[in-house]
C-alpha cells in the first residue's frame, strides 16, 4: 500500500470479508452445510477482519463486536479443539490408556466434540448480524482522505505492539503473556494478509505454537472444572505440564530470531 487509491481498496477488500462472514453465518442454518468447519472457518476469517480493523483504528467496540461473534460461536468449536489437544498427549493411545482418569477424560471429550455438530439458533445469527451492521457502519465512516494515513499509523502500532509483547514474555511466563502476543501476532499479521503483504513464514508457525500454548491451558482449566483436579488425575496433568514445559522452552528459544523478522518486515 502507497497510496490513497490502494488503502481505499483495502478498505473495500476488509468490507468483502465482512459479506462473506455474514453469508457464512447464514450457511450455519444450511441443513447442508457442515457445521464444525463452517464455524472453524467463521473463526478464522474474523481474527483476520479484526488486524484489517485495527489496521484503520476502528473504535474498539467495532473490533469487539467481531470477537464477540467468535465466542458466541466459540463453545461447540471449542470442544473439538479441546478434543484435538488430548489427542495430541497420545495417553489414549499409550501405556495409561486403562487408567480410570485417562479413560473418563477421553470418553467426555468425545461426547462434548459431538455437540460441536449441532446449528446454533436462529436467534444467534440475528443477533451477530446485528453486530456486523456495526462494524460495516463504522469502517464505512472514516473519510476517504483519512484512509492511507490512518493504515499508515495502524501498521506501526501494531507492528510495535507484537515487539513489545515478545518482550514480555522473556521476563514473564505466565498464561497471559502468551495468550497476548498470539493475539498481537495475529491481528498483525490480519493486517497484513489486507495490505497484500506477507511476514516471513516462520512468524506464522510461531503463532501456531503459542496457540498450541493457549490450547494447553484452555484444556488445563477445562480439566479443573470437571473435577480431574491434579490430586484425583495426576498422568492427565504432567501430560500437560511436560508438553507445556516443551513448547515454552522452542518458543522462548526462537524469540530473538521472531523479533528480527518482526522488525525487518
Amino acid at each position: 500500500m502507497n497510496d490513497e487509491r490502494s488503502s481505499s481498496a483495502v478498505r473495500d477488500q476488509i468490507a468483502a470479508a465482512l459479506d462473506e462472514m455474514e453469508q457464512r453465518l447464514h450457511g450455519l442454518l444450511d441443513s447442508k452445510g457442515r457445521v464444525a468447519e463452517e464455524t472453524h472457518a467463521l473463526r478464522k476469517l474474523g481474527k483476520s477482519i479484526r488486524g484489517g480493523l485495527n489496521l484503520f483504528g476502528l473504535p474498539k467496540s467495532a473490533v469487539r463486536a467481531i470477537g464477540a461473534i467468535g465466542r458466541l460461536l466459540g463453545g461447540p468449536r471449542d470442544a473439538v479443539s479441546r478434543r484435538t489437544t488430548w489427542q495430541r498427549l497420545a495417553l489414549s493411545e499409550g501405556p495409561h490408556a486403562a487408567e480410570t482418569s485417562v479413560a473418563a477424560i477421553g470418553a467426555l471429550l468425545e461426547q462434548h466434540a459431538r455437540s460441536a455438530a449441532r446449528r446454533p439458533p436462529g436467534q444467534t445469527i440475528t443477533w451477530a448480524e446485528v453486530r456486523l451492521r456495526h462494524t460495516r457502519a463504522a469502517l464505512g465512516a472514516i473519510p476517504e482522505e483519512h484512509l492511507f494515513l490512518r493504515a499508515e499509523k495502524g501498521l506501526k502500532k501494531l507492528r510495535k505492539k507484537v515487539r513489545a509483547n515478545l518482550r514480555s514474555i522473556v521476563t514473564e511466563h505466565g498464561e497471559h503473556e502468551f495468550h497476548d502476543l498470539r493475539k498481537a501476532i495475529k491481528a498483525w499479521l490480519g493486517a497484513l494478509h489486507h495490505l497484500g503483504l506477507a511476514a516471513d513464514e516462520r512468524v506464522g508457525q510461531f503463532a501456531d505454537l503459542l496457540g498450541d500454548v493457549n490450547d494447553l491451558h484452555v484444556f488445563a482449566a477445562w480439566l479443573d472444572a470437571h473435577g480431574f483436579v491434579r490430586s484425583l488425575a495426576p498422568i492427565p496433568w504432567r501430560a500437560v505440564d511436560e508438553k507445556l514445559a516443551a513448547l515454552k522452552h522452542e518458543i522462548l528459544h526462537a524469540e530473538p530470531s521472531v523479533r528480527k523478522m518482526v522488525s525487518a518486515a
